[in-house]
């Protein structure tokens, strides 16, 4: 599975925020560690979406959340999570506390600011900034409570402005989660305590539940389901967007990592190169056994794979022998010497195997030879035809 296709399902399309999947699993990595530093959670929620969906149209309100999630993600410059609706959840894992309150005091006035722009009344958010002591104990369900029952203090009593919060002063109940004849029943569905899926708490094995712990349960337990629930997406994305011959992404996976390509390229200016392979040889493979060719499209992938760069992108292609290389930042002399270095490293280490065997290359820059998939790929396929009528084993760049 690749990293851009699995971000994917943890980044929320409106903001480009992360989302509730990616805001759960990062909780239950900090639950998890051991001497934390000191760090704050930042919780923003607009104050006037419901009224501004109402007056100026939905469209507008989400000008508006896009608004907001660029605000903390510039002014943190870290991860920023929209958890629901208008509500934005940012950690600051590094820094002091003094530092992060500098931080929300610079977030609350820029809002502020620019909202008399937008038209949005002010304040135009309620932010609450939680310090978490060094070596804290928390928990995924522990800090959605905190992160609640801050929210509500600054809308109720500080006039939906912004107040900072010691997490040792939000005081919640149930730091352990006994047993139920709930629990009892999943105990006895799984086959006992041991065989419980992981999704399920392990403190649940003592104890009887009480009503003041409800609450905490429920809320760990549907924590905890989501990340289950991201992991089973992980498993059949990885399915999904893995060739299963040579175990590189697949055509449906390159495609996505094009996308994103010229996604990335556009905003910055820099070209990337499309490098479009395919092995000269893979019929006489075949013609020994299929079990052979497969055998001969696995190696090259490792092959290819051993001499990417930091950041570069191969997937096998279309069909047969055909690979696809992204190479971001590099120009056409770059992308030549990366070309060379797989044609090389291929045709060495098949030495080795039942048969000698080589490949041939294609290269187009974006965007000297084009600005969309179809029209780089066509180039691509092109100066990959040259090369095969020029007698194989070559590098050719796109007229």
């Amino acid at each position: 599975m690749t990293n851009a296709s699995s971000e994917l399902f943890r980044i929320e399309p409106l903001t480009e925020c992360y989302n509730f999947l990616s805001l759960v699993e990062t909780l239950i990595d900090l639950s998890e560690r051991e001497n934390l530093p000191p760090f704050s959670i930042l919780f923003g929620d607009l104050n006037y979406l419901s009224m501004l969906n109402r007056t100026r149209g939905h469209v507008y309100g989400d000008s508006v959340i896009r608004w907001m999630g660029i605000v903390l993600r510039e002014e943190t410059n870290t991860a920023t999570y929209r958890i629901a609706g208008d509500e934005f959840a940012v950690f600051l894992m590094s820094g002091t506390h003094a530092e992060h309150e500098q931080i929300l005091q610079r977030i609350f006035a820029r809002l502020d600011h620019e909202a008399e722009h937008l038209q949005v009344p002010s304040p135009a958010a309620a932010i609450a900034l939680i310090h978490y002591a060094k070596q804290a104990k928390i928990s995924p369900e522990g800090i959605f409570l905190q992160l609640g029952a801050a929210m509500m203090d600054v809308k109720r009593l500080r006039e939906r402005k912004m107040h900072v919060f010691d997490a040792r002063d939000l005081k919640i109940v149930g730091d352990e989660i006994p047993t139920s004849p709930e629990i009892a029943a999943l105990k006895k569905e799984y086959g006992g305590i041991e065989s419980l899926p992981w999704w399920i708490p392990s403190d649940i094995a003592t104890g009887e539940l009480q009503s003041h712990y409800t609450l905490r349960w429920a809320l760990r337990l549907t924590l905890n389901r989501v990340a289950w629930f991201g992991h089973q997406l992980d498993q059949l994305q990885e399915t999904a967007y893995t060739d299963s011959v040579s175990n590189l992404p697949n055509m449906r996976a390159a495609l996505l990592q094009f996308e994103q390509a010229i996604k990335n390229a556009s905003a910055t200016n820099k070209p990337f190169a499309i490098l479009l392979m395919d092995g000269d040889n893979l019929r006489i493979y075949n013609d020994k056994s299929y079990a052979t060719g497969d055998e001969m499209i696995r190696r090259t992938g490792i092959t290819l794979t051993n001499k990417l760069r930091p950041g570069d992108f191969v997937a096998r292609w279309r069909s047969g022998d055909e690979f696809l290389a992204i190479l971001p930042d590099v120009n056409v002399e770059g992308a030549h010497i990366v070309a060379e270095r797989f044609r090389l490293a291929v045709k060495k280490e098949s030495d080795e195997w039942n048969m000698p065997t080589s490949i041939s290359i294609g290269i187009v820059i974006y965007p000297q030879h084009g600005n969309t998939i179809n029209a780089l790929i066509d180039r691509a396929e092109s100066a990959l035809k040259q090369a095969k009528d020029a007698g194989k084993d070559r590098v050719v760049v796109a007229d």
